[in-house]
C-alpha cells in the first residue's frame, strides 16, 4: 500500500513536471567536489604571500599558564586574539579566537579528557618585531614574528616547524551583513537575518625536513598522503557511504583530525582540534621532481594547510620527537583504551589483568 502511494505522488510529479530526473546520490561515490562550494572557493582564493595579519606587541600579556596576545587583520581591521601555551610533554597549543564575536564560536567539549599540563613560557629575547620565548620545559624555543604574523618552533637553533609562513592565515569574522566591498563570493544568498554570515577558518603549518605525511583518516587512499594541491583536497566529515572510489581523498566514514610527519630523524604531529567540516591541502617542493634525490643538497618541506567551515582555530602541535612519543602526547589528549589502561593497571599493582579494571 505504501509503494503504491509513493509511485502514485512520483506520477503526479511527473506529470507536473513533464519528466523525472535520476540525481546522482552523495558523493563517495557522489560527494560533491570542493571546487564549486563556497568555502573551498574562499580559503583557496588565498595565495600563498604576505599575509595580511599583525601581531600587535604592545598587547602581548604573558601569565603562568599562556601567552595571549591580539592579531589584527591590516585590511578589514579586525582584531583576533591568539592565546599560546607551552605544554607539558613536548606539546604546545594555539588558540586564535576572535576578539569580540557577535555571538560565541563554537568550541569542541567533551574530547579532551582534561585541560592538558602547562609548561611555563618566559620571554627570553625581544626586538620592534618579534618576541623570543622559551618552554621551561624540554630546550624549546618560539619565535612570535608581529609583521606578518608567524610563529616559528625551535629545538635548541634547529627550525621544528613554522606557523603562517605562508601567510595562509584566514579567519572570516562574524557579521550583519555583506559588505560592498567584499572581494569573494561568500554565504549571503539565505535570508535569515540572524546568520553571521560565512565563519571559516584556516591556517598553514611548513615542516622543514619532512617528506612523508600520514593520518587524517579515514579515507581509502595511500597510507603516504599525496599532494594535493591543484586538485582535490583530503576532506573531513562523518559520513557513512555504502560505495566509495579507491584512492579518492574525499570523506568515508570517521573523522580524525590527527596528521603526522616523518623523517629519518624526527617525528611530529599536528591535532587539528575542530569538529566542522574541514578540507586538508598538501604541497611539497620536492612532489614532482624526478631528479631529486636525498642529499643532494635541497631540504625537503611539506607545508599542509587546514581550513575549517566554522568554530575557533585550536590546534596542538606535537612535537615527538620519535613516533612513539607522538601517539603518546595524542593519547594524553584525548586518553587510552580501556584495555590500555587496564594494562598500566595490572603492571604497576601486579595483579592479573582480569583481576585490574579501570572504570
Amino acid at each position: 500500500m505504501e509503494n503504491r502511494v509513493l509511485w502514485e505522488v512520483l506520477w503526479q510529479v511527473e506529470g507536473s513536471l513533464g519528466t523525472l530526473q535520476v540525481v546522482e546520490g552523495p558523493r563517495n561515490i557522489g560527494e560533491p567536489p570542493l571546487l564549486p562550494i563556497s568555502l573551498g572557493r574562499r580559503q583557496r582564493s588565498i595565495r600563498p604571500g604576505l599575509s595580511p595579519y599583525r601581531a600587535l606587541l604592545d598587547s602581548l600579556q604573558l601569565g603562568p599558564d599562556a601567552l595571549t596576545v591580539h592579531l589584527i587583520n591590516e585590511v578589514t581591521k579586525v582584531v583576533l586574539v591568539l592565546e599560546l601555551q607551552g605544554l607539558q610533554k613536548n606539546m604546545t597549543r594555539i588558540r586564535i579566537d576572535e576578539l569580540e564575536p557577535r555571538r560565541p564560536r563554537y568550541r569542541v567539549p567533551d574530547v579532551l579528557v582534561a585541560d592538558p599540563p602547562t609548561s611555563r613560557l618566559s620571554v627570553s629575547g625581544r626586538d620592534d618585531n618579534s618576541v623570543e620565548l622559551t618552554v621551561a620545559e624540554g630546550p624549546y624555543k618560539i619565535i612570535l614574528t608581529a609583521r606578518p604574523f608567524r610563529l616559528d618552533l625551535l629545538e635548541d637553533r634547529s627550525l621544528l616547524l613554522s606557523v603562517n609562513a605562508r601567510g595562509l592565515l584566514d579567519f572570516e569574522h562574524q557579521r550583519r551583513g555583506p559588505s560592498v566591498q567584499e572581494p569573494r563570493g561568500g554565504l549571503w544568498s539565505p535570508s535569515f537575518a540572524f546568520l553571521p554570515g560565512p565563519t571559516s577558518v584556516g591556517l598553514d603549518f611548513s615542516l622543514p625536513g619532512m617528506e612523508h605525511v600520514y593520518g587524517i583518516p579515514e579515507h581509502a587512499d595511500n597510507l603516504r598522503l599525496k599532494v594535493t594541491e591543484g586538485g582535490e583536497p583530503y576532506r573531513l566529515y562523518n559520513l557513512d557511504v555504502f560505495q566509495y572510489e579507491l584512492y579518492n581523498p574525499m570523506a568515508l566514514y570517521g573523522s580524525v583530525p590527527v596528521l603526522l610527519a616523518h623523517s629519518p630523524h624526527r617525528d611530529l604531529g599536528i591535532f587539528w582540534l575542530n569538529a566542522a567540516e574541514t578540507w586538508v591541502d598538501i604541497s611539497s617542493n620536492t612532489a614532482g621532481k624526478v631528479n631529486y634525490l636525498q642529499g643532494s643538497g635541497e631540504t625537503p618541506q611539506t607545508d599542509v594547510r587546514w581550513m575549517s567551515e566554522s568554530g575557533i582555530i585550536d590546534v596542538f602541535l606535537l612535537l615527538g620527537p620519535s613516533v612513539s612519543d607522538v601517539f603518546r602526547q595524542y593519547a594524553s589528549l584525548t586518553g587510552h583504551d580501556i584495555g590500555e589502561e587496564n594494562l598500566i593497571c595490572s603492571r604497576m599493582v601486579k595483579l592479573p589483568l582480569a583481576s585490574c579494571r579501570v572504570d
